[in-house]
């Protein structure tokens, strides 16, 4: 350093420089920031998560809420049976209706679930929204848990219907 000119001296001690905070960005400040990005995009990710969490548990309290209004609103009514039986009568299918066949009554908790598996024949589409309908809004307590719908292959617009209902009861 002592034979170096002033200006070899300045440009050296320039470089010298340069490289330390070259090396301060690199080593020290560059991952410095990276992982304050990644901490705060994790935060972030984990605030979302917690709302969805939160939207969760508000759904399933109101689900629960429902279960138990429907196992309430159920006691002393019908078996299951009659009151499909009742709602074909009422909606003007029981002459297409070809089959009705109660399943096995299954019990989950405080619940026990009674099916129905019914099965028409040449309905109109009309004729099913109609059933559908009742089932939905005059019924008490029964959901359609599956249904299957074929056109006929003589008349497109008539239809073969296989439909389970389900009923749930508190016991």
């Amino acid at each position: 350093m002592k034979r170096l000119d002033p200006r070899e001296k300045t440009v050296v001690i320039a470089g010298v420089i340069v490289l330390v905070l070259l090396f301060v960005w690199f080593v020290l400040l560059q991952p410095y920031f990276d992982t304050m990005n990644n901490l705060d995009r994790r935060i972030s990710a984990h605030r979302h998560s917690l709302v969805k969490v939160e939207k969760m548990s508000n759904q399933i309290s109101h689900l629960r809420r429902q279960l138990a209004d429907v196992g309430t609103s159920k006691k002393g009514n019908r078996p299951l049976f009659s009151q499909v039986e009742s709602l074909t009568e009422t909606t003007g299918v029981r002459e297409k209706l070809l089959s009705m066949r109660p399943q096995p009554a299954t019990t989950e908790g405080t619940f026990r679930q009674e099916l129905v598996e019914i099965r028409l024949e040449k309905i109109s589409l009309s004729q099913l929204v109609k059933l559908l309908h009742a089932v939905e809004y005059r019924s008490d307590g029964i959901q359609v848990k599956s249904m299957r719908v074929k056109p006929r292959f003589e008349d497109r617009s008539i239809l073969d219907v296989n439909m389970v209902l389900l009923s749930l009861e508190s016991l």
